[in-house]
């Protein structure tokens, strides 16, 4: 969907009071387009509303004109070494203006997960036939058990 369907959905929602879906239209748009400043500071704004001064502070880390305290809430929430993460800003990417650029080489890049750290995912796929399988297989198993202990109890 075009970037301005989904900010007219985000008003539409924010009009009908309807926060959560505004703001899981504008996460999405964010992880499109990450350096959008317009988009953080919309989704600040709705956590603004919301209560919310760690997100709020999250999303508006990169606006020279965000709140001290919403700031300190996300600081005290996200240790210096996750707080790149947590912008989902991406390495490399170009910074709209200086004072962004200085924000953001303050903080320290987020390293690469090397193959040591990657856990590996284990898929296993289940479907009826192969439940079924199982089941036949389970249950001539316990009945061989239960033939194996009757044999030696008589």
């Amino acid at each position: 969907m075009a970037k301005s369907n989904l900010m007219d959905r985000v008003a539409y929602d924010l009009a009908k009071g309807h926060t959560h879906p505004a703001k899981q239209r504008l996460h999405s748009l964010i992880a499109a387009h990450p350096n959008d400043l317009d988009l953080r500071r919309q989704l600040a704004e709705i956590y603004r509303q919301t209560g919310d001064l760690v997100e709020a502070g999250r999303w508006s880390y990169l606006d020279e004109s965000a709140d001290e305290a919403e700031l300190a809430a996300f600081e005290r929430a996200f240790p210096l070494a996750s707080r790149r993460a947590a912008l989902r800003w991406p390495d490399g990417a170009l910074a709209p203006t200086d004072w962004v650029r200085d924000r953001l080489a303050a903080l320290p890049l987020t390293e690469p997960k090397s193959a040591a750290t990657v856990r590996p995912r284990i898929s296993i796929r289940l479907s009826w036939g192969r439940l079924a399988v199982a089941a036949v297989v389970c249950g001539l198993s316990l009945l061989g058990v239960y033939t194996i202990v009757d044999g030696f109890l008589r």
